[in-house]
């Protein structure tokens, strides 16, 4: 033990130790009461780096998966309108089948024609006003290539074709479909009628076709980012959260050398006194 009073070495040792055990001390407890292992960038600068990349990737995940899923709604609200044209096509079908038999008399044509006219009417106002948040997606508005279609963004980055891609709606109007001048008053036009609603028939089939072959394709979309989320959030984590058992250790650690270091610290402030007492 040194006999000099002017400079008390070995309270600034104990100072040290019970400042740094007193550092360990704050960070366990940071840790413990936020659950992170990085709260500030001077305690992992490389962690908190990737860490925040990754936070960015998960955030954009999540954001296409809801991308992902309002197409979807979009695509069977389309899908739904065209469940409806479906029966009146099939009806129209009927109808023209009647008429073209020659047993009617023309009066009864005109009733039927009457009923054709009406469902043909429907048809074109449901393409019409069909719509998902303020967009016509039957009307032929939406039924261009490229970018005349509508945009589903259902990635994470800007790259077409991977993160995003356009869908043409098509066009299920009466004019879209070819029966806008359709009419059943003679046998000859109810046999013009029949080919006609064939054909609008299979176009229809085809929209649904597609729309539901984009539905399957988003679904796997959200399955294949859902996936990538939780790996990413996994990594995250590793990097970036506490572990609690491990923080745990070191706080009651902490404290322990906490209250030894205070007690030395004590003990080294009396040092110059005791030395003192050998002046008499």
């Amino acid at each position: 033990m040194s006999t000099r009073i002017n400079h008390n070495v070995l309270s600034l040792i104990a100072q040290r130790n019970v400042m740094t055990t007193q550092n360990d001390l704050d960070r366990a407890v940071t840790r413990l009461s936020s659950g992170l292992r990085i709260n500030y960038a001077w305690e992992d600068p490389a962690g908190m780096a990737v860490s925040e990349r990754f936070r960015a990737q998960i955030s954009s995940m999540q954001e296409a998966e809801r991308n992902a899923s309002y197409a979807i709604n979009l695509l069977a609200t389309a899908e739904g309108a065209l469940q409806v044209i479906d029966e009146k096509l099939v009806r129209l079908r009927a109808l023209a089948i009647q008429a073209a038999n020659g047993t009617l008399r023309s009066d009864d044509r005109v009733a039927l024609n009457l009923e054709f006219t009406q469902l043909r009417s429907e048809i074109n106002r449901i393409a019409r006003t069909t719509n998902y948040n303020g967009l016509y997606l039957l009307d032929g508005s939406l039924s261009g290539s490229g970018q005349n279609g509508i945009k589903f963004h259902i990635g994470t980055y800007n790259v077409s074709g991977l993160d995003y891609y356009y869908v043409s709606m098509g066009d299920a109007t009466t004019s879209g479909l070819g029966i806008q001048t359709l009419n059943v008053l003679n046998t000859a036009n109810a046999q013009t009628a029949i080919n006609a609603i064939d054909i609008a028939i299979t176009s229809k089939d085809s929209l649904r076709t597609y729309f539901g072959s984009y539905v399957h394709r988003l679904q796997n979309t959200i399955l294949n980012l859902q996936i990538g989320r939780e790996n990413a959030t996994s990594s995250e984590s590793q990097i970036r959260d506490a572990d609690i058992a491990e923080e745990m250790s070191d706080f009651v650690r902490a404290q322990i050398l906490m209250q030894s270091g205070v007690s030395m610290l004590a003990q080294a402030n009396l040092v110059p006194q005791i030395i003192a007492q050998l002046i008499g």
